[in-house]
C-alpha cells in the first residue's frame, strides 16, 4: 500500500523542481528534439503544446493523470494514465465536491486526488494536499502549480486504490491542530515578532494559555510561542 504522506512528497517534488505540462506524459524530460517532433503533429489535443511546449525544453513533464502515474511508478504502484478512466475504475470512494467539502458531510482527507466534470467526462485531476490546496499539472502555460481546493473547477473527489487513507484522529481538547504551511511560532503576538520556527500543516500543538484575540500561545517540540489562531482548528 502507498501511504499519503509518501504520495503528497511526489507531488511536492514536481512542484518544487518546477515540472512542466505536456499532453500525454508522464514524468520524462522533454527535450528540444521531442519538441520539434511535438511542432509536426496536426492533432487538436497538441495545439498547446505545439505553442507553448518549447518554454519546458529542459524540465521534467507530464500531464494532469501522468503526474498520478509517475508518482504510483515511483512508490511501487500503478496508476492509469487518464483522469476519466482514473475517477470511474481506480477510486474505492468517490463523490462530489462543493467549495472543497465533501457532500457527504465527511472530511475530505490528504492524498485524495480532486477531479472536474466537464459535462461529459472528468477532464482533470489534482491531489488534495492539506491545508486548503491541491497540487496539479495545471496546463501547457502554467506547467505544475498549487490551487486552493475551493475553486469551482474541483466539483468531485476520489479516494484512490492501493493508497492507505486513515481517518484524522480527533484533537484532543487543550490541544489544536494547524492547518496553514509553515505557520510562524512567534515570540510575541504580532506579525512582526520574532519568528522561532515555523510548523507544518497537520502537527498539533498544545494551547498554555486564554489568548488574546486573534492569537493562542502554544508550546510544540518543548518551545514556546504566539500563533495566528485563524491557522489552528481547536479540539
Amino acid at each position: 500500500m502507498i501511504t499519503t504522506a509518501a504520495l503528497i512528497e511526489k507531488f511536492k517534488y514536481a512542484l518544487e523542481n518546477k515540472w512542466g505540462y505536456i499532453w500525454g506524459t508522464a514524468g520524462e524530460k522533454w527535450t528540444e528534439a521531442k519538441q520539434k517532433a511535438l511542432e509536426k503533429t496536426t492533432d487538436a489535443d497538441r495545439a498547446q503544446g505545439r505553442k507553448y511546449g518549447s518554454k519546458w525544453i529542459g524540465h521534467m513533464v507530464a500531464d494532469c493523470s501522468g503526474l498520478f502515474s509517475w508518482a504510483f511508478k515511483q512508490l511501487g504502484g500503478y496508476m492509469y494514465h487518464g483522469s476519466n478512466t482514473m475517477y470511474l475504475k481506480y477510486c474505492n470512494a468517490k463523490g462530489e465536491l462543493k467549495k472543497g467539502n465533501r457532500t457527504d458531510g465527511h472530511e475530505l482527507k490528504p492524498g485524495t486526488a480532486v477531479f472536474h466534470w466537464n459535462g461529459s467526462t472528468y477532464s482533470h485531476v489534482g491531489l488534495f494536499i492539506g491545508g486548503g490546496e491541491v497540487i496539479e499539472a495545471a496546463n501547457t502555460q502554467q506547467g505544475v502549480i498549487k490551487s486552493k481546493v475551493t475553486e469551482t473547477k474541483w466539483d468531485h473527489w476520489g479516494e484512490l486504490v492501493d493508497v492507505q487513507y486513515k481517518d484524522p484522529e480527533p484533537i484532543p481538547a487543550g490541544y489544536a491542530e494547524v492547518t496553514g504551511t509553515k505557520v510562524a511560532l512567534r515570540a510575541d503576538p504580532s506579525t512582526s515578532a520574532k519568528v522561532i520556527m515555523r510548523i507544518n500543516t497537520g502537527e498539533r500543538v498544545k494551547l498554555e494559555e486564554p489568548p488574546p484575540e486573534k492569537w493562542d500561545y502554544v508550546s510544540y517540540n518543548g518551545k514556546k510561542g504566539w500563533m495566528m489562531s485563524k491557522f489552528l482548528k481547536e479540539g
